[in-house]
């Protein structure tokens, strides 16, 4: 179903590992920081997803897992019959559905573009979770809170928002995305982090 996929596609990259929110330390060199954050490749996460568009909306439970280029992210949500899967790396993509015919693509990006005629901004957003710019996409505008975190982000033509910080091992990760672009707008609450995982 058409929203089910966008919101799959839309993260592109699941784990239940338990962290309790703690308060974040101050950022005091941001370069390291964001630096830190590239080197981290490997993680899980479990969050709520909200979207809409100019004419519908929804939510959905995500799970998302990531090792280094590969991803495999799961979707459950009220408007889907069973979980909804979308699996693959830079160069590969693929998406399946409970009694539907799996769609294959030659990469995340490739894929949005058949199912929807535009292309997700899939490359960004595996950093943008982690409340990092994506490295190698031109920056407009960003802003930073007192302590050092990123507040706002202004790229691929997408304004986000980032709040919610905690304290995961020595990560310092947003627990709350917002983002809005033209009639797109998106929601991510991450209720649990898991760096560095063990492999399933």
């Amino acid at each position: 179903m058409r929203l089910a996929t966008l919101l799959l596609t839309m993260l592109t990259l699941g784990a239940c590992a338990l962290h309790s929110p703690q308060p974040a330390p101050t950022v005091t060199d941001w370069d390291q920081h964001q630096q830190q954050l590239q080197q981290l490749q490997s993680w899980r996460l479990e969050g709520k997803l909200g979207y809409r568009d100019s004419r519908d909306g929804g939510s959905a439970w995500v799970n998302w897992q990531q090792s280094a280029e590969h991803f495999k992210l799961q979707l459950n949500g009220p408007f889907g019959a069973g979980a909804t899967h979308i699996l693959g790396d830079d160069n590969y993509a693929e998406l399946q559905r409970s009694g539907k015919k799996t769609i294959y693509a030659p990469s995340p990006t490739a894929l949005t573009e058949q199912l929807f005629g535009w292309q997700w901004p899939v490359d960004q957003l595996q950093f943008w979770v982690r409340g990092i710019p994506a490295p190698d996409t031109p920056l407009a505008e960003s802003h930073h809170n007192p302590d050092g975190t990123l507040a706002r982000l202004d790229q691929a033509q997408w304004q986000l928002e980032f709040s919610g910080y905690q304290q995961v091992e020595h990560w310092i990760l947003p627990s709350r995305i917002r983002g809005n672009n033209g009639e797109y707008s998106f929601t991510l609450v991450i209720k649990n982090w898991r760096p560095n995982p063990v492999a399933d």
